[in-house]
């Protein structure tokens, strides 16, 4: 499996506001998208917002999306995933699900097919597939 792009990081916070004053003061963030939990449903329903940092996207939550849907226990601040694009979610669960133990099967979030991973030192790792 070779991913297409490297596509995002995510981070989970208590102070939403502070998280992203800090990526816009410290390192030029741009916001590009903000969202509400009174807004959304399932794993929408969370506060959220997307900086562009650099050459590549920023998603800080309030409470991990697939947390918000049920999918995985609640998870702790700070780091949460990182994120390549991949042409075919399901054929790259299929290659990597004999080799590496995955914490969300494939599923489908809106114009996302995705899947999460665990790395050797249990980091997780979403790929998508942009439907």
């Amino acid at each position: 499996m070779e991913p297409e792009s490297f596509f995002h990081i995510a981070l989970k916070t208590d102070d939403l506001a502070t998280a992203e004053r800090f990526y816009r003061e410290r390192f030029g963030g741009e916001v590009i998208d903000r969202g509400s939990a009174d807004e959304g449903t399932g794993a929408t329903a969370v506060n959220h917002v997307a900086l562009s940092v650099a050459d590549k996207l920023v998603y800080i939550f309030d409470e991990a999306p697939y947390e918000a849907a049920g999918l995985v226990d609640e998870v702790p601040t700070g780091f949460l995933h990182y994120g390549f694009v991949v042409p075919d979610v399901d054929a790259a669960h299929e290659q990597l699900v004999e080799e590496v133990p995955f914490v969300m099967a494939p599923t489908t979030f809106g114009d996302l097919r995705i899947t999460f991973l665990t790395d050797p030192a249990g980091v997780r790792v979403e790929l998508i597939e942009h439907l």
